[in-house]
C-alpha cells in the first residue's frame, strides 16, 4: 500500500511510512542532479501554467476590485481588506478535497486548504499585498482510495501591511502581519514557513497526485516535471516520483530518486519507508532493515508522522516498532492526548502492561473533558484488573 501523504507527500505502506517536517534548520543546498528519467522529460502532457493558477477572470477581479476600492474600505490597511474579503467571501466555502485553481476555488466556493491558500495569493498579489506560507503540522485526516491512503497538508498564509513603515529606534522582531487560517485547530503544530517556490511545487505536486490515483502516469510525471522545475529539493515531490517510476515498473529509476532525495532533501522519513519497502521488493533484506533502523532513529520533526508510521506498524502486527514510533510522536507533541493513547494501546499489544498503564494515566491527565478523562479512567481500571487476574 502506498501513503499519499499531505495532499500529497506519497509514502509507500505496508511498511512504515508516511504531511501537510523538522522544526527546520535551513537545508544546506546540495549540488546534486535531479536523476534523468526519459518518460518524464518526454511526458508531453500539458500543464497548467503560474497564470492558470492564480489568475482571475476580469469578472472576479472585477468584484474584488469594487470591493477593495470602496469608499468605506480607503482607511483599511490593503492586507485588512484582502483579509475582509476573504472573511465575506469564504463564508459559505465547502471545504472539500479538491485541488482547485484561484479562478476555480473563486467560482466553486470550495476548495482544499491549498486551493484557499492559492485564491489568498491570487487577491493579495491584485491588491499589491505580500504573501507568504506556513506549513503547519496538523492530526491527520486520511482516507483509502484503492491502495492508497490519503492525508491532508495544512498551509496558512500571512499577509503584510503594504504601507507598514518601522517605527525609528523599534525593534521590530517579526513584520507585522495578519494570518489567514482557512481551518485551524487545537491540535496543529507549526511547521516552517516555505518560499513561493516550494508552495508553487507542493500546487503542482497535490495535481500529480490526483493522476496517480488515476493512474494516468504520463501526466502526472509532467506535473512532477514542473513541481521539480520550482523546487528540485521538496522531498514529497521527489519521493512521489520515484512512486510513479515504481509503479511504471522502472525500480531503477525509482532507486535512483530516493538516493538522490536522501542526498538533497531536508525531510528524509517518508524517502526511508519507501526505500526500504522498494527494497525489500527486490529482496535485499539487509539494505531494508538497515534503513528502517535508520528511520527509527530519525528525530524528524512530525508527531503526526510518528502516529501515521505507529498506526502501519500496528496494522503489519510490529508491535515493538509501534511502541517505538509513538513514543517519538509523544515526545514531540506531549500534550496531545490521542497519541498518549495511541502509545498505551501499543504497549499493551506489546506485552508492556506496567508502561501502558503509566501512559494511561498521562492521557487521562491530559484529557479536555470530563467524558474523555473518565473513558480513559475506565480503560485504567480494565488494565489494571487484567494485570490482576494474569
Amino acid at each position: 500500500m502506498i501513503i499519499l501523504r499531505s495532499l500529497l507527500v506519497v509514502f509507500s505502506a505496508p511498511l512504515l511510512l508516511t504531511a501537510c517536517a523538522v522544526k527546520p534548520s535551513a537545508p544546506s543546498r546540495v549540488e546534486v542532479s535531479v536523476p534523468y528519467s526519459a518518460a518524464m522529460a518526454d511526458a508531453s502532457v500539458q500543464v497548467p501554467s503560474l497564470d492558470d493558477i492564480f489568475g482571475l477572470t476580469a469578472q472576479q477581479q472585477a468584484e474584488f476590485l469594487q470591493y477593495f476600492n470602496s469608499a468605506e474600505m480607503q482607511g483599511i490597511p490593503g492586507h485588512r481588506r484582502v483579509f475582509k474579503f476573504l472573511a465575506q467571501y469564504s463564508a459559505g466555502f465547502n471545504y472539500l478535497g479538491k485541488n482547485y485553481t484561484a479562478r476555480e476555488a473563486y467560482a466553486n466556493k470550495s476548495g482544499n486548504c491549498i486551493s484557499l491558500a492559492v485564491l489568498t495569493k491570487a487577491l493579495a498579489d491584485i491588491a499589491g499585498v505580500q504573501a507568504e506560507f506556513q506549513t503547519i503540522i496538523s492530526a491527520p485526516v486520511f482516507s483509502m482510495k484503492n491502495d492508497y491512503m490519503l492525508s491532508s497538508d495544512h498551509v496558512r498564509t500571512f499577509l503584510y501591511d503594504p504601507d507598514f513603515v518601522p517605527e525609528k529606534g523599534v525593534i521590530y522582531f517579526v513584520k507585522p502581519a495578519i494570518i489567514v487560517d482557512y481551518l485551524p485547530s487545537s491540535g496543529d503544530l507549526t511547521g516552517p514557513r516555505i518560499s513561493q517556490q516550494t508552495f508553487i511545487a507542493m500546487f503542482y505536486r497535490n495535481l500529480a497526485a490526483d493522476s496517480v490515483l488515476a493512474k494516468k502516469y504520463d501526466q502526472a510525471l509532467a506535473l512532477l516535471n514542473a513541481a521539480l522545475k520550482y523546487d528540485a529539493q521538496y522531498s514529497s515531490v521527489i519521493n512521489l516520483v520515484a512512486v510513479v517510476h515504481r509503479r511504471m515498473r522502472q525500480p531503477e529509476l525509482a532507486e535512483q530518486f530516493y538516493q538522490y532525495g536522501l542526498s538533497v532533501a531536508t525531510n528524509k522519513a517518508t524517502l526511508l519507508s519507501n526505500y526500504a519497502l522498494l527494497k525489500l521488493s527486490t529482496g535485499d533484506t539487509l539494505q531494508a532493515d538497515a534503513m528502517l533502523q535508520s528511520l527509527r532513529e530519525s528525530e524528524e520533526y512530525d508527531p503526526y508522522l510518528w502516529y501515521l508510521m505507529g498506526q502501519t506498524a500496528t496494522k503489519q502486527k510490529q508491535y515493538s516498532q509501534a511502541v517505538a514510533y509513538f513514543s517519538k510522536a509523544v515526545r514531540q507533541a506531549p500534550d496531545l492526548h490521542q497519541l498518549h493513547l495511541e502509545l498505551a494501546a501499543a504497549l499493551y499489544r506489546n506485552h508492556q502492561l506496567d508502561k501502558a498503564g503509566e501512559v494511561l494515566a498521562a492521557a487521562a491527565a491530559l484529557a479536555p473533558t470530563e467524558s474523555t478523562r473518565q473513558r480513559y479512567d475506565a480503560k485504567l481500571q480494565a488494565l489494571k484488573l487484567y494485570q490482576s487476574r494474569h
